[in-house]
């Protein structure tokens, strides 16, 4: 780690299905300050189907890495490297891990599903947190989706199910625009999927506080907030209800990815996704049984810069 004048200065690499993601913080009283945050979508999740990361994506996943690991450096930061979903399954994973170590000087870490949604936990709660009453969490990714049960801040429960939007995406959305049919048969497949893994209201009777997070979550608010710039921030803290994620599935269903990529607010990078994305989420608030949740752009890897803020600083800082 680096320092600032107001600190120490720490950065995160998550390694993701669908995308690629560095944040640089800076270490302040009671949390981080952001100093850099920025995506670059590399589909690592591709290689689910076949069991292995093609070739071609994983010399473009290195060099994202690669990049953003020079990026942090040159800001005074040594980053940690997270893996998730699509490092766990590949076959090749190990070739990836062994060709990110030659080019940074890094190992990368394969967090568990329960790992990565507690990380989740980490970064979104700590501005949401509910003194008293049930919070849950959900964090969308390319191909799982994290779930934290908390009750007077403190998890009761963390649950990883393997469905994400670009597996979905590929399973169910080959034509363009999809069928209803193919639409139904992924609605079932999240319905079947979530309540397989338990997921419902943890106290019957009692509307838990919802935080979504994940590129998806944030591609929905943006499409909601309507602004030609895509500007997440903006997004934190913004109230989606039930009603909002459904018409987007409809309007998504609806276009050919064409015109989804001109639809105003949402990232052109999203587009061939953000229906796998919704379905998913929609069907996350139909199991929880709520009608609204709240959006945060601070999730994985804000999780783990707190958790490099917190500990011991290394020798001569």
């Amino acid at each position: 780690m680096g320092s600032t004048g107001g600190g120490r200065v720490c950065a995160a690499v998550d390694i993701g299905s669908n995308s690629i993601k560095l944040r640089v913080g800076c270490c302040a009283a009671g949390g981080v300050q952001v100093l850099l945050d920025t995506t670059e979508v590399v589909r690592l999740g591709g290689c689910l189907r076949d069991g292995a990361i093609p070739e071609e994506t994983m010399g473009n996943a290195v060099r994202v890495v690669s990049e953003m690991v020079g990026r942090a450096r040159r800001m005074g930061a040594e980053p940690c490297l997270v893996g998730t979903m699509a490092l766990r399954v590949a076959a090749n994973a190990h070739e990836f891990l062994s060709l990110v170590h030659r080019r940074t000087g890094l190992e990368v870490r394969i967090l568990s599903g329960e790992e990565e949604a507690s990380y989740s936990w980490k970064g979104a709660s700590a501005d949401f947190a509910r003194n008293g009453g049930d919070l849950v969490l959900f964090d969308t990714g390319g191909g799982s989706t994290e779930f934290v049960f908390g009750r007077r801040g403190a998890v009761e429960r963390i649950q990883s199910v393997p469905v994400g939007a670009v597996s979905l995406t590929e399973r169910f959305f080959a034509e363009d625009p999809p069928p209803k049919l193919a639409l139904d048969e992924a609605m079932a497949c999240v319905r079947e999927a979530l309540s397989a893994n338990g997921i419902a209201r943890a106290h019957p009777g009692t509307a838990p506080a919802v935080l979504g997070l994940g590129g998806g979550a944030v591609a929905i608010g943006s499409v909601k907030d309507g602004s030609a710039t895509f500007i997440p921030t903006r997004l934190h803290g913004m109230m989606l209800t039930r009603k909002d994620v459904a018409e987007q599935v409809e309007l998504y269903a609806s276009l050919p990815l064409a015109e989804r990529r001109r639809i105003a607010g949402l990232p052109a990078s999203r587009a061939d996704i953000v229906l796998g994305s919704a379905c998913i989420i929609l069907g996350a608030m139909r199991a929880l049984d709520v009608e609204c949740f709240t959006l945060s752009i601070n999730g994985l890897r804000h999780g783990v810069l707190l958790e490099m803020c917190e500990g011991p600083r290394s020798d001569g800082e």
